[in-house]
């Protein structure tokens, strides 16, 4: 008899709440510190605080990895009931997440295979959503993270940034770049390269916020239907756009994306902690899988 098969991941896998559900995703939250408070993403701490906590004081939070035993621990839950694990890890370069599972992994019991996503935010999310589709297919968890390992690198990502200043006073981006960007009124749009697990600059548009936004979404929209596999598209925002903004979003991209299968629009509470706490608020995202 086949073994069951679970699919996990750590909490920076942004995914709207009925898709995992509808995968049966099983997530493990990384720890969020913002000023005197530490907790679990999403459990004890959620993106409005930390949101708040920059523009009103220009704080910014800092994330851990789960240690090895919390995800032993995890891994452990399911294993002990006979099923094998598929755990999809945050990007390697950015977190020592992945590490840290290997670590756990190698100590459990049972069947766990790790695979290191080298994507964040959705596009490790629809990684996720690959495994569960090869799971529909009747591949075991050693076959599924071998295909994933080779999928990774088509996840298709471009990600709208509305300002950098978040960025550059974390230290994760050029501060010289967020000061022109904001100075010029320039929102850049970043590709999360899954084949490398690095970041691209892409085009950096220019105006207010909501026309900016509307040409990104074109401009990507575009792009997807030419590149990608037109099954399942993903739009997601991060909490702090208004829904004066992210309404007009969702039409617009039900619109340029008519050919879609399925076009799942991130609800309030879709991105977490993790991608807040290193890109900040007024941020879009459209993921996809690339042909």
């Amino acid at each position: 008899m086949t073994k069951q098969v679970i699919i996990t991941s750590d909490s920076a896998a942004d995914l709207p709440q009925a898709m995992r559900a509808e995968i049966g995703l099983r997530t493990l939250p990384l720890h969020i510190t913002s000023e005197e408070r530490s907790g679990r993403d999403c459990v004890d701490i959620f993106p409005g605080e930390l949101f708040e906590a920059f523009c009103e004081r220009k704080s910014i939070p800092k994330t851990a990895s789960p240690s090895p035993e919390e995800y032993r621990v995890f891994f452990e839950e399911f294993t002990r009931q006979g099923a094998s694990v598929v755990h999809v890890s945050l990007n390697s370069k950015h977190s020592s997440c992945c590490q840290n599972a290997m670590l756990a992994a190698r100590e459990a019991g049972g069947e766990i295979h790790v695979v290191d996503s080298l994507n964040f935010c959705a596009s490790q999310g629809m990684l996720c959503v690959q495994a569960d589709l090869l799971r529909g297919k009747g591949l075991v968890a050693a076959e599924i993270a071998e295909e994933l390992i080779r999928l990774r690198g088509k996840v298709w990502g471009w990600y709208y940034m509305d300002a950098l200043d978040f960025i550059a006073k974390s230290g994760r981006f050029p501060a010289v770049l967020a000061l022109g960007a904001g100075l010029l009124s320039l929102h850049p749009a970043i590709y999360s390269d899954g084949s490398t697990g690095g970041f691209t600059i892409g085009r950096k548009y220019r105006g207010r916020s909501a026309q900016a936004a509307e040409a990104w979404l074109r401009d990507t929209a575009r792009r997807f239907l030419e590149e990608c596999d037109p099954a399942l598209c993903l739009l997601v925002h991060t909490h702090d756009i208004s829904p004066e903004l992210r309404e007009p979003m969702y039409r617009l991209a039900a619109e340029l994306l008519p050919g879609v299968g399925r076009l799942e629009v991130g609800s309030e509470g879709c991105v977490g902690c993790v991608t807040v706490s290193h890109v900040g608020g007024g941020s879009f995202g459209l993921i996809g899988m690339a042909k």
